[in-house]
């Protein structure tokens, strides 16, 4: 634990980086493949060229010490000969060694380009070498090092599961689903986190009988659920319009019933244009609010009420992918 920042807070990403990168100039090459991989599978990663407007006119000595030694949960240090003679490497080094001092578990996690000694690195401290573990492996293991945790605004490179569940088998189907949710993720990205999680439940509690042209369901239910006045609802679906979001409410026809007892119907459209991709822009056309809903069902599969919330509001669509 550091200044305050418990494990339960690791674990509700109150870090700003899952990783942190400290590496010299000379091997940049190998750990550029590696931060491109980390983003790729939705690791919040450290890397300097993707932090060139942050650290503008910062004083560099002051914020690097806040990055290595509080700001991330990990911090991987690249070991080299080059490494161990810079004096910006030693100072990022020896903040991530302050960290460690105090940390329960494991904070620095080594990797080696060679067999370079570094100060108060013990050689039993477990490492990965770059004789073994190539950029993409290693960006993967750090992945599974971090474990499962909720990431913002990740859609996974191969959303196998999300291909099964709209029977895309044809790789320019895979294609023409990808456009459709980039579109639904561009959507999805301008709405607040509560038109995010009330659009979420209603493709979750809805009924599909009238796929693929809308999700309904009785507007009393979404009360419920959200506790939420229905004037509100209506209020927000309405809002979410220039999104491509389309409401229809349909009263009950039955004598004595109150507006309670109508029904919500709920429609998507990608209002993305495809021009160089013919099927995406058919699948926009006719599919968007199948691919919209087949994303929400798929990707919150198998969490609890809090846990799928928690991914809806931030765009966290990794389980789209059997094996992420």
């Amino acid at each position: 634990m550091i200044r305050g920042v418990s494990d339960e807070d690791v674990r509700a990403g109150q870090f700003r980086y899952d990783v942190a990168l400290s590496f010299a100039g000379e091997d940049r090459a190998f750990v550029e493949v590696t931060a491109a991989k980390l983003r790729e599978l939705g690791v919040r990663v450290f890397y300097d060229d993707y932090e060139k407007v942050e650290l503008w006119g910062k004083d560099l000595y002051e914020h690097l010490d806040y990055v290595y030694q509080r700001a991330a949960r990990f911090c991987v240090i690249f070991v080299s000969e080059h490494y161990a003679r810079k004096v910006w490497t030693n100072h990022e080094r020896k903040s991530a060694q302050a960290r460690a001092i105090t940390e329960a578990g494991e904070y620095l996690l080594p990797f080696r380009f060679d067999e370079t000694e570094l100060p108060s690195l013990r050689r039993t401290v477990g490492y990965l070498d770059s004789s073994t573990v190539d950029a993409a492996t290693l960006a993967a293991l750090i992945n599974m090092k971090l474990g499962p945790r909720v990431r913002e605004k990740y859609f996974p490179p191969e959303p196998d599961a999300l291909f099964e569940a709209l029977d895309a088998t044809a790789d320019e189907e895979k294609e023409a689903v990808r456009g459709v949710a980039s579109g639904f993720m561009l959507s999805l990205g301008r709405m607040t986190e509560e038109e995010r999680w009330l659009l979420g439940t209603i493709f979750a509690v809805g009924c599909p009988s009238e796929m693929p042209q809308n999700m309904h369901v009785e507007l009393d239910i979404i009360r419920r659920d959200l506790a939420m006045p229905i004037a509100e609802v209506q209020s927000k679906l309405r809002g979410m319009s220039a999104l491509g979001v389309e409401m229809e409410i349909r009263e009950s026809g039955d004598e004595g019933a109150s507006h309670e007892d109508a029904t919500i119907a709920i429609s998507w459209s990608d209002h993305t244009i495809h021009p160089d991709d013919s099927l995406a822009q058919e699948f926009a056309f006719e599919r968007s609010t199948e691919i919209a809903a087949a994303m929400l069902e798929v990707g919150m599969d198998h969490y609890c009420l809090e846990c799928a919330r928690d991914r809806i509001v931030a765009m966290d669509f990794s389980g789209l992918a059997q094996n992420d």
